[in-house]
């Protein structure tokens, strides 16, 4: 594990509304063959794993197992997902638009475009930018 900083932008549209969020934490990044590992604690709380493989984003959010969320990111592809607040779970679906990661050494950033649904009904559109190194 290496030590690395993590800048995240995330751009929420849900209906008429748009929210861009920033945020920078301190983090570690494994890296092998097969996959990219990085953690990170968002807000100095809530802690973030991401597992990037080839063409594949796995990303769990969330303090225990009562409150996180539990999304995988395919380009062109429908994959279910959670989210669970207070011991409730809500199924969701993800759709990926776009999943970019470039890496240099322990550097890189990844871009991802994707729709939220909540059964039939969009819940919005996300756009993130992962700055990571």
């Amino acid at each position: 594990m290496t030590k690395i900083k993590v800048k995240m932008t995330s751009t929420i549209v849900q209906e008429d509304n748009r929210e861009t969020f920033v945020k920078a934490a301190p983090g570690e990044i494994t890296i092998t063959d097969e996959a990219i590992r990085i953690n990170y604690l968002e807000d100095n709380a809530i802690p973030v794993k991401m597992l990037l493989k080839k063409d594949e984003l796995l990303l769990k959010r969330g303090v225990d197992s009562q409150n996180y969320s539990l999304l995988r990111f395919i380009p062109g592809e429908k994959c279910p997902g959670r989210y669970v607040v207070t011991g409730r779970q809500m199924d969701l679906t993800s759709v990926t638009k776009l999943l970019k990661v470039e890496r240099t050494g322990q550097a890189g950033k990844v871009q991802l475009e994707y729709e939220l649904f909540n059964g039939l009904y969009l819940v919005g559109d996300y756009t993130v930018e992962l700055i990571f190194g």
